[in-house]
């Protein structure tokens, strides 16, 4: 059982970096397609069709299939004030429950985002523009990013209880495996 839940864990992390890769295009693409719409208007007086459209609905890969990595790595935006003086069995309660409720929450999310997404899918739901750009694709990230999200929050819930570790403890060690071994020679 300990080595299907290390190979889900595993799973999880390798899902979470490819998602951050498509992200990574999608911001990629977005950059090409302006930059094409840019030249075309400046060069030929005239407007690529469906660029605003194309560049629009990729901010969704933008914004979502990032999250799980991010939360990950603990990169997120946090305000400490009151949690980092806090005992660490206090620490350890408050993120009980900030964990279970977000899971619920984004699981809750992710849902109803699949069903929206499987709807635009089945109506042909599209952009009003030039051309006919549909928007099922792009609808379909939300769910995959905000499944990863939580995802993520669960594996950390159970490594919190299980395991004793604090979140900003985990992002430390992920953070450590991450980074580079130098080898340096003293003179």
């Amino acid at each position: 059982m300990a080595s299907l839940a290390c190979s889900g864990i595993w799973l999880q992390s390798k899902l979470e970096e490819i998602a951050c890769y498509v992200s990574a295009m999608a911001v990629a693409t977005m950059m090409t397609i302006t930059v094409l719409e840019v030249l075309a208007r400046s060069l030929f007086k005239v407007s690529v069709p469906g660029s605003y459209e194309y560049v629009s609905l990729m901010f969704v890969y933008l914004i979502y299939l990032g999250l799980g990595f991010s939360q990950r790595r603990d990169a997120h935006i946090t305000v400490g004030i009151l949690y980092d003086h806090i005992p660490r069995s206090a620490q350890k309660v408050v993120q009980v429950i900030y964990l279970l409720v977000a899971c619920l929450f984004f699981a809750a999310l992710t849902w109803t985002s699949a069903v929206s997404a499987w709807n635009a899918y089945a109506m042909g739901d599209t952009v009003l523009g030039i051309i006919e750009v549909k928007t099922w694709w792009a609808r379909a990230g939300i769910p995959v990013g905000l499944g990863l999200f939580s995802l993520r929050f669960l594996i950390q819930l159970i490594n919190l209880i299980a395991h004793d570790v604090l979140l900003e403890e985990a992002a430390v060690g992920e953070t450590a495996l991450q980074a580079p071994v130098k080898d340096e020679k003293v003179k």
